[in-house]
Parts: structure tokens; sequence; C-alpha cells
């Protein structure tokens, strides 16, 4: 299934700001991503990460394992 060109576009942001490859998981309105999140004292990254997250319809942190993640979803765009 292709991506829209702004999940590829938010997929790049995320790999620049981490510097590691993102996988997206396709969901029923768009893309999810999953990463884990920067140390906690590294707020140059997290100052990247937090602007490139704003751009996504939604995004937010869970911490159910020894490794907090982050994520975030781009929802297709709908016709009306």
């Amino acid at each position: 299934m292709p991506i829209s060109l702004r999940a590829a576009a938010f997929r790049t942001a995320l790999e620049r700001v981490l510097d590691e490859p993102v996988h997206l998981l396709a969901v029923e309105r768009g893309i999810r991503v999953h990463v884990t999140a920067p140390d906690q004292s590294d707020t140059k990254t997290w100052r990247s990460l937090i602007t490139a997250l704003q751009t996504a319809d939604r995004w937010g942190s869970s911490d159910t394992s020894d490794a907090p993640e982050v994520w975030a979803e781009i929802h297709n765009e709908e016709s009306t």
C-alpha cells in the first residue's frame, strides 16, 4: 500500500531527528509509527522531535516496557 506524500515527509523528518530508520504501520485511517524515545537529557533531540510530532494528526507516548516510546499517526487525506 503506497503511503501519502505527507506520511513520507513525516517519516523522513523523524529519521533525520533520530538518526535511525523509522518503520511505518498501516492502520485503518492512515499510518502509525512507534519509536524509542530519546534520552530525557537530550533536549536538542527532544525539541526537534516535538517539532516533527506537531505535524502529525495524533501523537503521544507510552511506557509499557523498560524503553519509553513515542507514537504518532498521520491520517489519510479524505475527500469531502
